[in-house]
């Protein structure tokens, strides 16, 4: 049975089957093998030139759009003081909520019934500012 050798790689495959093959080539081992074999090549001929490439990515480039401390201590205060503000709204807003759905069969349940935890949350509300206002 003949097996299949890679001359990038330098080593047999165990079956001469294509599906074999196919998983080879496309490995990573693979193809930094097949990389390095035609640089060395492009390198003997002359065609590649290592100077003749540089590399346009530098550290400044790469933290260019990176934040500064002072900016993202900035940023995070900023961000404290729109929530608390934001938090201060919310609170003042009533939330209203429609009633819940019910099921065909069934009467709707009676308007108190829907409105009672705003009852609720008015009355502990109240006893909680007067029981700070006697302290």
């Amino acid at each position: 049975m003949p097996k299949y050798y890679c001359d990038y790689c330098k080593s047999y495959l165990t079956h001469d089957k294509m599906s074999v093959r196919k998983s080879h080539l496309a490995g990573k081992n693979h193809i930094r093998k097949y990389c390095l074999y035609y640089e060395e090549k492009a390198k003997q001929l002359g065609i590649w030139d290592t100077n003749d490439f540089t590399y346009e990515v530098d550290m400044g480039y790469l933290s260019q759009g990176a934040p500064s401390p002072e900016k993202f201590s900035r940023k995070i205060l900023r961000s404290k003081d729109k929530s608390f503000v934001r938090q201060k709204d919310e609170a003042e807003q009533e939330i209203c909520l429609p009633p819940p759905p019910n099921l065909a069969n069934l009467a709707p349940p009676p308007p108190s019934a829907i409105r009672h935890t705003d009852e609720y949350i008015k009355a502990i509300t109240t006893h909680v500012s007067l029981a700070t206002h006697d302290i």
